[in-house]
C-alpha cells in the first residue's frame, strides 16, 4: 500500500480519535464542569502513567521490528510472540503495583471507583497491538475499526451521560471502547500472524525496549506525570484548566502525528535498503509539511485562545487561557522532535541519543515541577512542559546537525515565518471586530482556510499540498467548462 494511501488512512485514524475528542470534550465540559473535568483528567493521566511502565518502548520498537520482518512469516511470528510476551511480563508487575497504590495512596483512594474501572484500560491497552498493524502497514483495518468503535461510543455517550454525577458512567464507556478495540485487534491479527510460545526470543528485544521505554518514562516526567503532580499539589480546578489546554493542543498535534506514524515503518525500510538519498529527501519533505501546517495554527491558536476555550469548553474555563497560550508553540517544538526522533534516530537505531535527550527533558521537568507548579498551578505546569520539550528538541537538533545526519532547513523556516504575517493580520482583525466567540471561530475557520490554500499555492508551494490543490483547481475548471 502506497505512502499517500497509508497517510490518508492514518490521518483518518488520528482524525477519528481527535475529532471524537473535539466533540466529546465540549459536551463533558458543559455537563461536568471544570472540577469534574479535572478529576477525570487526573485519573486518566495517572492510568496513562502506569500504561507507560506496562508497555515501555514496545509500541515504538514493535513498529520498527515488525516492519523489518513483515515479509518473512516465520520471523514475523517470532517477533510478534516475543514482543507480546515481553509486554505481558511488564503488565503483570505493573498491575500488582497499580492495585496496591489505589488502595493505599489517599489521592488515589478518593477516586477508587474510577481507578477500578480504569484497570481495564491499563490491561487492554497493552493488548491493543496497534504497533503490529502499523508495522505491517495495515492502516486501513485500524482506521475502519477505530471509526466504527468511535461512532458507537459517541452514540452511547450522548444517550446515557446526561448529568454531573454520570462521571463514572462516562469513564466506563470510554474504557469500554478501548477494550472492544483491543479484542477486535487480537482476533483479527490471527489472519496475519500466529502467537506461539515456541517462537519466543525475548533477549534480542530487551535492551531496545528498555532504552526506548526509559525514554518514554523520562519523557512522562514532563508530559504525563506533571498532571499527576498538579493534582497532588493543587486542586481539581487547576487540573481542569491545564487538561483543557492540553486536550486542545493534542487534538491539533494529532493531525501531524498521523504523518509521522506512517513514516516510521517506511523510513525503517529505507534504512534497511540503504536508500539514503530517499531517506534524506523524505526528511526535508517532512519539515516542509510540518512548517506549512503548524505555524499558521500556532498563530491562530494564540490570538483566538479565549474564543476557542469558550466554544470548546463553555464558561468557567477561563483559567485555561494562559496555559493554552504557553502550550501552543509546542506544536512546532514537538513536531521537529517527532521528525528527528521518529523518522531519523529510531530507524537509524540511535536509541542512546533519544535516551540522553529524555534525561535532559526529565531533569528540566522535575526541577520545574518542584519550583513552579505549587505556586503557579496550571500556568506553572504549562511553562514546565514548554521548557522541557524545548530542551529535548534543541538536543535533537544539535546532535543531528553535528553528526550531519540531516541538513536543517533554516531557509525553509525563514520562508514560512514570512508566510504567517497575513494570518496575524486576519486574526487580529477578528479580535478587534468582537463578533462573539462562536461567530469569530466560524469566520476564522473559513478565512484562515482560504488564506492557507492561497499561501500554499502561490507562495509556499509545498509539494504535498500544492499537488492536491492543483488537482482540485483542474477539476473545478473542467466542471465550469461544462
Amino acid at each position: 500500500m502506497g505512502l499517500r494511501v497509508n497517510f490518508l488512512y492514518n490521518l483518518f485514524l488520528t482524525l477519528a480519535n481527535y475529532l471524537v475528542g473535539l466533540v466529546v470534550f465540549p459536551y463533558i465540559s458543559r455537563v461536568f464542569g471544570v472540577v469534574n473535568v479535572g478529576i477525570v483528567g487526573f485519573v486518566d493521566s495517572s492510568i496513562n502513567y502506569f500504561i507507560l511502565f506496562a508497555t515501555l518502548g514496545i509500541s515504538t520498537i514493535g513498529v520498527r521490528e515488525i516492519a523489518r520482518v513483515k515479509t518473512d512469516r516465520e520471523r514475523l511470528n517470532s517477533a510478534f510472540s516475543s514482543l507480546l510476551s515481553l509486554s505481558s511480563l511488564f503488565l503483570i508487575i505493573v498491575v500488582v503495583l497499580y492495585f496496591v497504590l489505589i488502595f493505599s495512596v489517599p489521592s488515589f483512594e478518593t477516586h477508587r471507583a474510577l481507578f477500578l474501572i480504569g484497570s481495564a484500560k491499563l490491561i487492554f491497552t497493552v493488548y491493543s497491538i496497534e504497533w503490529f498493524y502499523k508495522g505491517i502497514e495495515n492502516f486501513k483495518f485500524i482506521s475502519i475499526r477505530n471509526g466504527v468503535v468511535k461512532v458507537v461510543y459517541l452514540l452511547l455517550l450522548f444517550l446515557f451521560v446526561k448529568e454531573k454525577n454520570d462521571i463514572e458512567l462516562y469513564f466506563f464507556l470510554t474504557v469500554l471502547s478501548i477494550v472492544v478495540s483491543s479484542i477486535i485487534n487480537i482476533v483479527y491479527s490471527r489472519k496475519f500472524v500466529t502467537f506461539s510460545l515456541k517462537n519466543i526470543r525475548i533477549e534480542p528485544f530487551v535492551k531496545q525496549v528498555v532504552y526506548i521505554g526509559t525514554y518514554s518514562i523520562l519523557t512522562s516526567m514532563y508530559t504525563t506525570f506533571n498532571i499527576m503532580y498538579l493534582g497532588f499539589v493543587c486542586n481539581s480546578a487547576e487540573v481542569g484548566y491545564y487538561w483543557t489546554a492540553l486536550k486542545i493542543y493534542t487534538i491539533v498535534l494529532g493531525f501531524y502525528t498521523a504523518f509521522t506514524g506512517v513514516m516510521l515503518p517506511r523510513m525503517s525500510g529505507m534504512v534497511m535498503g540503504k536508500e539514503l538519498d530517499k531517506f534524506k529527501e523524505m526528511i526535508q519533505k517532512s519539515f516542509d509539511l510540518l512548517l506549512s501546517f503548524v505555524l499558521p495554527v500556532i498563530v491562530v491558536g494564540i490570538i483566538l485562545t479565549s474564543h476557542l476555550i469558550f466554544v470548546l469548553s463553555g464558561s468557567g474555563f477561563e483559567g485555561a487561557i494562559r496555559p493554552m497560550r504557553l502550550i501552543m508553540p509546542l506544536l512546532l517544538v514537538v513536531g521537529v522532535a517527532q521528525i528527528i526522533a521518529i523518522q531519523v534516530l529510531i530507524p537509524l537505531k540511535q536509541d542512546g541519543q533519544i535516551l540522553r535527550a529524555s534525561i535532559i527533558g526529565a531533569i528540566v521537568g522535575v526541577v520545574g515541577n518542584v519550583l513552579f507548579v505549587e505556586s503557579f498551578g496550571s500556568v506553572g505546569t504549562a511553562s514546565v512542559l514548554l521548557f522541557s520539550e524545548t530542551s529535548v528538541t534543541l538536543y535533537y537538533v544539535y546532535f543531528a546537525i553535528r553528526k550531519q545526519i540531516i541538513s536543517f532547513p533554516f531557509l525553509l523556516i525563514k520562508k514560512h515565518l514570512v508566510s504567517i504575517l497575513p494570518y496575524i493580520a486576519v486574526n487580529a482583525l477578528l479580535v478587534v471586530l468582537e463578533l462573539g466567540s462562536f461567530l469569530t471561530i466560524a469566520t476564522a475557520i473559513v478565512m484562515n482556510g482560504i488564506l492557507f490554500l492561497v499561501m500554499q499555492y502561490y507562495y509556499i508551494r509545498n509539494q504535498f499540498s500544492y499537488k492536491y490543490i492543483s488537482m482540485a483547481l483542474q477539476k473545478c475548471e473542467i466542471l465550469l467548462k461544462r
